[in-house]
């Protein structure tokens, strides 16, 4: 699709059942399918796909290519998580420690080869992968289906959705795995989870058709460092409720440089 325009640029077949997992890397669009199936294809070729990856035994359900785009992971409901190279058509590792289906995957930018997996509700658990020796380094029980994971942008902390029993949204520290704080609000599992540009916030969203939106996260140095902090005292402002605003002295204003 052009988003700018609302038009459809192109249809690209060759899965046969649904498709439930699409990661981007560059021009390459990776999709996974309920036909075990995962293609690979160029956007700026005339062929459907030019790659097929056809380990998985039950449905893809999780896909996400590392941020130097050299290593794709890809979940599966045979609880199987595979390691891909886009340089071969088999697999680099796989990994059979979870004990359901595996659709949360995030790469972590702060550590090269660092890949974080949930699993489902008979799993709970979130493990972390060397993806570069293909080991487990680290594995923790939070007591809930494990439905999304997200690293921070400006900071070494992660975050977590989860399904029953309390569809919450925690934030951890990492690697202490301490938990920072447990966000509830949803009433059904939170199946979505995305993060803004600039990596402060983060959007939910659940099967009880709500969006929520939380902010989390710090603002990097990068950022602090293009903001002006400007103190103005009120009388110089416009209030047009002045009576709530009896203990304020000073309004505080940050304005972005050009």
């Amino acid at each position: 699709w052009d988003t700018a325009k609302i038009k459809r640029v192109r249809v690209m077949n060759g899965h046969l059942s649904r498709i439930g997992a699409l990661t981007w890397s560059s021009k390459i669009l990776s999709s996974g399918s309920r036909d075990k199936q995962i293609l690979q294809r160029d956007i700026r070729q005339n062929e459907n796909y030019f790659q097929r990856f056809t380990s998985h035994r039950q449905e893809v359900c999780g896909l996400k290519w590392s941020f130097d785009e050299q290593q794709l992971a890809s979940g599966g409901n045979d609880n199987k998580l595979f390691i891909w190279s886009p340089h071969a058509n088999n697999t680099l590792y796989k990994f059979t420690s979870h004990r359901a289906a595996i659709k949360a995957l995030a790469w972590s930018p702060h550590q090269h080869g660092l890949l974080a997996s949930g699993g489902g509700t008979a799993d709970r658990t979130i493990k972390f992968w060397n993806t570069l020796e293909g080991i487990e380094i680290d594995s923790i029980d939070t007591g809930s289906q494990v439905c999304n994971l997200l690293f921070a942008k400006n900071t070494n902390e992660f975050v977590s959705t989860h399904g029953y029993s309390q569809n919450q949204i925690v934030l951890w520290q990492y690697p202490q795995m301490q938990k920072v704080v447990s966000l509830t609000g949803h009433q059904s599992r939170v199946l979505y989870l995305a993060m803004s540009p600039d990596g402060q916030s983060i959007v939910t969203g659940a099967g009880d058709e709500t969006l929520r939106f939380w902010n989390l996260f710090p603002q990097s140095a990068e950022q602090q460092q293009d903001q002006t902090f400007i103190v103005l005292p009120l009388s110089l402002i416009h209030i047009s409720e002045p009576t709530r605003l009896l203990s304020i002295s000073y309004a505080v204003f940050c304005l972005k440089k050009k």
